[in-house]
């Protein structure tokens, strides 16, 4: 919707060091890359930051392992 900063994986991320997000096929930049990021991740959740919120329609896309038990 525009507005909407919060995604949920369908599963826990293994590692969340290990994740690459892409919005409308353009990768985002990771915490701890540079001092600007588009995003973070607690648990399962996805935060975008303000200025990287995807638009209405966009295609969001995660590639990550998950925790196996």
């Amino acid at each position: 919707d525009g507005i909407n900063t919060l995604f949920s994986f369908a599963h826990t991320p293994f590692s969340t060091s290990e994740i690459s997000i892409f919005v409308n096929g353009q990768l985002q930049t990771p915490p701890g890359l540079t001092d600007f990021q588009d995003y973070s991740v607690t648990g399962s959740n996805v935060f975008f930051t303000t200025g990287s919120t995807p638009e209405v329609g966009s295609l969001v896309l995660a590639i990550y392992n998950k925790v196996v038990s």
